[in-house]
């Protein structure tokens, strides 16, 4: 890969229905290199200037850990690597600022909240409207962004399972300052396009092995519950505020109930959304955990 004088990378697993084309559109500048890793067919496809193109198979994780590691370049020519999926919908812009805010919040591992109109997994992954950022345990495996050194601890891991899950709870236990440097950035939103599931989840059915299966295997050989919590140590207001559930769980639930209820007019799932502030309304001023149990 050419060296460039930008110190971030984007690497995406991309399909033939990727949404990367969009993320290059306008004639602004880019802060960010981006590689390809095409697992498609087609041998004229994304070959455009200034992009790099790698074809491998497989599911995302195993795949990305062949990938990085064939390539430590990526590990050393930058400063910030960013692995989304290819179904986020996003701008040039959009991915400029999150690295910028990687660099300014001095973020370990983050990743842009997901727009009110984007199919999730936990409503704490969408954007709250009342905050900058949430210092969290918790990055999701659809969109995190790391910095070098941290993911050079967390790429062996990258093998551990086919879906990913699991690693979303891992990445708090390598961080050097995981208080302060694992985080869900409000001020940056990108689109999740697709219901989550895919190929690689009728993959493991076909096994017999579920993502659940996955999760709990992998929460286990790092010493993590089975069920493993989902917290926010803190979380940046507008106004630059601090607010901890510890010192103020009144404003760190109204934050939550005030900050996700205009969701409900862009949801794709109004009757989930609803289940989901019910609960962690409920949660929130009984003081208890946001546990993970498959249902």
């Amino acid at each position: 890969m050419q060296q460039t004088n930008r110190r971030n990378l984007v690497i995406v697993r991309a399909g033939n229905s990727s949404l990367h084309p969009e993320w290059l559109k306008g004639e602004a500048p880019r802060n960010w290199d981006l590689v390809i890793n095409y697992f498609g067919d087609d041998p004229d496809k994304y070959r455009e200037p200034d992009v790099v193109r790698i074809d491998s198979k497989g599911p995302k994780w195993p795949a990305l850990h062949d990938l990085i590691q064939a390539h430590s370049e990526f590990m050393t020519n930058y400063d910030y690597i960013w692995l989304p999926d290819d179904d986020l919908l996003a701008s040039k812009a959009d991915i400029n600022r999150l690295f910028e805010l990687m660099q300014s919040y001095r973020l370990e591992v983050a990743q842009p909240a997901l727009t009110w109109n984007s199919y999730y997994s936990h409503i704490t992954t969408l954007r709250n409207n009342l905050t900058r950022i949430r210092y969290t345990n918790y990055v999701e495996v659809m969109a995190p962004c790391f910095g070098a050194a941290i993911l050079r601890k967390a790429l062996p891991l990258f093998n551990s399972n086919l879906s990913g899950w699991g690693l979303d709870y891992v990445w708090s236990r390598l961080a050097d300052d995981p208080l302060n440097g694992i985080a869900i950035i409000d001020e940056v939103t990108v689109r999740h396009t697709r219901p989550v599931g895919g190929p690689n989840y009728k993959m493991l059915r076909e096994t017999g092995v579920s993502p659940w299966d996955e999760m709990r295997k992998l929460c286990r050989a790092h010493g993590l519950d089975e069920e493993p919590v989902l917290i926010t140590h803190k979380a940046i207001r507008h106004d630059g505020s601090v607010v901890t559930p510890e010192q103020d769980r009144f404003r760190s639930v109204s934050d939550f109930v005030f900050g996700y209820l205009p969701a409900l007019a862009q949801t794709p799932d109004r009757r989930r959304m609803l289940r989901r502030l019910a609960g962690g309304l409920w949660k929130g001023v009984f003081n208890l955990p946001d546990r993970v149990v498959e249902r």
